[in-house]
């Protein structure tokens, strides 16, 4: 029987994603490797059946009965508990997912200290003043030097509440 409830929730264009069916019909000929188990689906009342138009070159037609679609419709997994990343990509939104949860995330600033040389530093801004620095790093010759100044600078503020 569980290939054939694979076969009605395929009838029906259901899964675990997609719980609501959107069509019902399995189209089946003599031969078919599936005609036989849609044949004990009519017999058990899960489904019915009838010959299908000569455009679509003969064959039976299957549909699911309404308890064929309670049945396909039970044996699908239960859904998974929707995640707070789930809402995110399913919100319309242009920001990254820290942003949208109303994380500040850190960024790069940097300056000129001779012709075409810069130095990089990365501070994590306070929502409230935009020239306030809660997290700050050193200034480095590199982003990346910059991000592990940063990083170091994010686990002593950490270590220090904890004091």
């Amino acid at each position: 029987m569980s290939n054939g409830i694979e076969l009605m929730q395929h009838a029906l264009g259901i899964s675990a994603r997609n719980r609501t069916p959107y069509r019902n019909y399995f189209l089946a000929g003599e031969g078919h490797t599936d005609n036989e188990t849609w044949k004990e689906l009519v017999s058990d009342g899960l489904a019915t059946s009838r010959t299908a138009p000569d455009f679509v070159g003969g064959g039976t037609l299957y549909h699911v009965t309404e308890k064929g679609e309670a049945t396909a419709i039970s044996a699908l997994p239960e859904p998974k508990k929707r995640t707070r990343y789930d809402d995110y990509l399913h919100s319309e939104v242009c920001e990254s997912f820290g942003e949208w949860l109303g994380i500040e995330l850190p960024v790069y600033e940097e300056r000129e200290i001779g012709r075409y040389k810069y130095e990089y530093r990365m501070v994590r801004r306070s929502r409230d003043w935009d020239s306030y620095y809660d997290i700050r790093g050193e200034w480095k010759p590199t982003m990346k030097a910059a991000k592990a100044s940063y990083k170091e600078a994010l686990r002593k503020s950490k270590q220090e509440p904890a004091r």
